[in-house]
């Protein structure tokens, strides 16, 4: 019998992946090509991988406990990194969540050497 699957979207970019249950947001996020903070390394203690389910939010675990407020858990909001995926569920990552490059891609140049 083959396992059942679960089908996460991201707002606001749209993305949609089909997924095992029980794998965490965040890993079902790098699938779908989002790149989230996670300057913990994914324990849970930093709180900079926040996002929030607007649908299909599982429990929240410990961490989310420890990092969130009791209103933020009740509006969906959970770690990315310590949630698990386990159902159909929307998931909005907002713009502070996710990674940003440090570095600028150069489209054109002056020519001049700079000081």
């Amino acid at each position: 019998m083959p396992k059942q699957q679960v089908r996460v979207t991201f707002q606001p970019s749209g993305r949609t992946i089909v997924v095992l249950p029980h794998t965490t947001a965040l890993e079902v996020a790098a699938q779908a090509g989002l790149t989230i903070q996670t300057p913990c390394g994914g324990s849970g203690t930093c709180g900079k991988c926040r996002v929030q389910f607007t649908s299909g939010a599982c429990e929240p675990t410990a961490s989310d406990g420890e990092q969130l407020s009791d209103d933020e858990i009740a509006a969906g909001w959970r770690l990315a990194c310590q949630t698990s995926i386990c159902e159909d569920c929307v998931i909005h990552v907002p713009e502070s969540s996710l990674f940003a490059s440090q570095h600028q891609i150069l489209t054109e140049t002056t020519g001049e050497k700079g000081e």
